[in-house]
């Protein structure tokens, strides 16, 4: 079924909410389409029309997750996992675990943007500053130094050669990063950006492993409400498998399925395909000596949530020092270069 609207997706803030509302939909046994449309009514936000839209399509016989594609604002995960939720009758279940999913990536976004943006703004305002300096200030100490006959230190006199290059090339430099930006948007918005994107993630030496902990909690969390729903193993696999973006972690689960196509226990098919790091090892052996698997996946599920929550909490804990640091290396600069010249200067006279 193909998508009718192109709209922007809605937000992690605004799916974490949504998810909210309707979980209590379904807690207190209000029929789906007419809690969507007390949403298109009652609200205020700028989704009304979106949840009417819903409600109506909902009334009329589609599925939620038909009518969450069909609209075109809902990610695929959240489309996929409001797929199963059908499909297994655990919809309450979905719809809470839809709304911590959201929360968490909304709570990382602003996270983001406080350790990220800032410095990189300080960042780019000390550049313009430099800039200024070595194309338009430098020329004139070169020219009371040329008067004065004097010559320029040694480090002055790169700084000027830096921003002559630099002024010649600006207009190139310029090109290049607009081109960039243009790049990275096209891709974000684009299928196979998104998926060119995803293997970047993948394969990152910065981001690898992280994304592997999110991959393994998609997998155990969808896995635990399909065995829980008594969905057989092999077709929950291949479920598992459609809710997966990236290209390694499908391949993981192709490589569960041909293990345990082979009769390999399934402890022994879970330890070797790769899909759970070694520390979840416990756990999995004592989830399914208890013959709980689907409760044990669940807790592997939330453990992989923490730990990817930790994982990208340390490397912004990185990134952010880094930044400050660079814009102490920038700041040192620029009082180098208009000092050292003044200092030549008053040295010389």
């Amino acid at each position: 079924m193909k998508r009718i609207d192109r709209q922007k997706e809605l937000s992690a803030a605004e799916l974490e909410e949504f998810f909210q509302q309707l979980a209590l939909f379904f807690k207190s046994g209000i029929p789906t389409w007419e809690g969507l449309a007390l949403l298109g009514e009652e609200t205020g936000g700028r989704n009304n029309e979106l949840f009417r839209v819903l409600s109506t399509k909902v009334a009329d016989g589609n599925s939620l997750s038909a009518a969450f594609l069909q609209s075109g604002r809902f990610p695929g995960y959240a489309v996929d996992m409001v797929r199963i939720g059908e499909r297994t009758g655990r919809m309450q279940e979905i719809a809470e675990a839809l709304r911590a999913y959201y929360e968490g990536r909304d709570a990382l976004a602003r996270e983001l943007r406080t350790s990220v943006v800032y410095p990189l703004t300080m960042a780019g305002m000390v550049l313009v500053v430099i800039f200024v300096l070595t194309v338009a200030v430098m020329p004139v100490f070169e020219q009371v130094f040329k008067q004065l006959g004097l010559a320029m230190n040694p480090f002055s006199l790169s700084l000027l050669q830096f921003g002559q290059a630099f002024s010649q090339s600006a207009l190139i430099i310029l090109i290049v990063v607009i081109l960039f930006v243009l790049v990275f948007f096209l891709l974000r918005f684009t299928k196979k950006g998104r998926a060119a994107l995803s293997r970047v993630y993948d394969t990152s030496p910065f981001t690898r492993k992280v994304a592997a902990v999110i991959a393994a909690e998609r997998f155990a969390f969808s896995m635990s409400l399909m065995l829980e729903s008594g969905i057989y193993i092999v077709d929950a696999l291949h479920l598992a498998m459609d809710l997966e973006e990236s290209e390694r972690a499908k391949a993981r689960i192709v490589e569960l399925e041909r293990l345990l196509g082979e009769g390999k226990p399934l402890q022994e098919a879970i330890f070797a395909c790769g899909i759970f790091e070694k520390s979840y090892n416990g756990m999995i052996v004592a989830g399914l000596r208890t013959g709980t698997p689907g409760t044990m996946l669940m807790e592997v599920a939330l453990r992989c949530r923490r730990d990817a929550e930790s994982r990208l909490q340390r490397l912004l804990a990185i990134i952010e020092p880094a930044l400050v640091a660079l814009l102490c290396v920038l700041v040192g600069l620029v009082i180098l270069s208009v000092m050292l010249p003044l200092a030549g200067i008053l040295s010389g006279m």
